[in-house]
């Protein structure tokens, strides 16, 4: 049985497993999202409607306290001062006609003239004794010649007590208001708020199921996305590992056919140099093909990621690029100021200088080259420019994916792989790449490599 028959049966269960996964993300997302809406809809309205509340309420009783206070005012230090003697005795009330008056006026009164409880003055058999249901610090302030109010109840029913001293000995004057018509106003207030608060929330739950199934829909389809990208990954490292074997030896013997190829037939020579030359760029796909699937380990959500080893050393710069230039392009200008050392990764910094110097030679089609490289405070600038026909504009952005080939007119060979290693590389590193075209022509790519300086001369 091949590795290939011994794998297969565990791809069932995966894919079980992905679904399971995947319905269970949407579900999250809708129960989440219905939950989230109706919370924020419901400490919305709730403290909307709070806050109307409060505000009505407290301008309509403040109305009616200042209403209640001025025309207290009013009675005791303008009608009761005129009309009453210094000293008022029983029947002074009555017989100044400030009972009519308040009967007029359906005010509800009682005088405190401060002798016997039963000559006090009252306008009507039920007005209470108001200074035995007020509190005593109304009490102290009229006795001190302020003009005060306050709230209580009365049998029940909400009433707003005004009270006054006629200056300067008294008598003591109560006016009772009958508020239970503002209290009930607000009492229904209060439920047309709450009902609108209710229905509110109603909507919004019904608004969050909505948008619910929509994000779970999407939570679906984009799970749906990751469990492909996910098989894509895995399939590409399986077939990869599969082709390692026999192209080797596919390379071993195009590399044996090569030795003899000066006994070939001249028919026969350009065959076997094209063979080798096939083999070799397979050779150099699958193993481009596995240092991705490694690289995708180190991020694929939902498995058992492999951790993306970095090892720094301390890296002469100007001999390092040096180096790597001289064996990929030895006719590549490289320009380094020299004495800069920094510490990094250095096998995964030679990978993304090689594969940028080699997709250079490749699609520049035998250009100018020159690598450069920089440092601005802890972050290496690596430029490698061309000369060649360059990049159109709109696919700048797409050259750094994998098996992309910009533009025709940039030589040909290559798998495509090449600038696709290489942000795999620089993402490990936390560093960047990108792209632009020169303005005299050509293409630059330049990465951005947060590094430690260790000297910079």
């Amino acid at each position: 049985m091949t590795r290939g028959d011994t794998a297969r049966p565990a791809t069932v269960p995966a894919a079980r497993n992905h679904d399971r996964v995947r319905h269970r993300a949407g579900r999250r997302v809708r129960r989440r999202l219905v939950l989230t809406v109706t919370a924020v809809v419901a400490i919305t309205s709730l403290a909307l409607s709070m806050l109307a509340f409060v505000a009505v309420s407290r301008s309509l009783r403040s109305e009616v306290l200042e209403r209640a206070v001025e025309e207290a005012r009013f009675n005791v230090g303008v009608l009761a001062t005129e009309r009453l003697p210094e000293n008022v005795r029983p029947g002074d009330i009555e017989a100044s006609g400030l009972a009519d008056d308040f009967q007029r006026r359906d005010l509800d009164v009682y005088v405190d003239l401060g002798t016997a409880a039963g000559d006090d003055f009252v306008s009507g058999l039920d007005v209470v004794n108001a200074p035995e249901v007020v509190s005593a610090e109304l009490r102290a302030l009229v006795e001190a010649g302020s003009v005060a109010a306050e709230r209580i109840e009365i049998d029940g029913i909400p009433h707003l007590v005004a009270a006054a001293r006629r200056p300067p000995a008294g008598p003591d004057f109560y006016f009772l208001t009958d508020v239970s018509d503002t209290e009930n106003a607000l009492s229904q207030l209060r439920l047309v708020l709450t009902g609108a608060s209710l229905l509110l929330m109603v909507l919004g739950a019904i608004a969050g199921w909505r948008g619910g199934r929509l994000a779970g829909s999407l939570a679906d389809t984009v799970a749906e996305l990751t469990a492909a990208r996910t098989r894509e990954r895995r399939f590409v490292a399986d077939v990869s590992h599969e082709l390692r074997t026999p192209v080797t030896a596919l390379v071993h013997e195009a590399a044996e056919l090569s030795a003899q190829l000066e006994r070939l037939p001249p028919d026969s020579r350009r065959v076997v140099e094209l063979l080798d030359a096939d083999v070799r760029r397979l050779r150099d796909l699958v193993e481009e093909l596995l240092e991705l699937s490694r690289l995708d380990a180190t991020q694929t959500p939902g498995e058992r990621a492999a951790t993306a080893e970095v090892e720094l050393y301390d890296v002469d710069v100007t001999k390092f690029l040096d180096a790597v230039v001289t064996r990929r392009l030895p006719e590549a200008t490289v320009q380094v100021p020299a004495g800069c050392v920094v510490r990094t990764d250095r096998r995964r910094l030679e990978r993304i200088v090689s594969n940028l110097v080699d997709n250079a030679a490749t699609h520049a089609d035998g250009a100018q080259v020159t690598v450069s490289a920089w440092l601005e405070g802890t972050l290496l600038h690596v430029a490698v420019a061309d000369t060649g026909p360059g990049v159109p504009e709109d696919e700048l952005e797409r050259i750094f994916d994998r098996f992309t080939k910009a533009d025709t007119s940039r030589g040909s060979g290559g798998s495509g792989l090449g600038l696709a290693i290489v942000r795999e590389h620089a993402r490990v590193l936390g560093a960047s790449v990108t792209a632009h075209n020169r303005d005299g022509g050509g293409l630059v790519i330049e990465l951005r490599l947060p590094v430690e300086v260790v000297t910079d001369l």
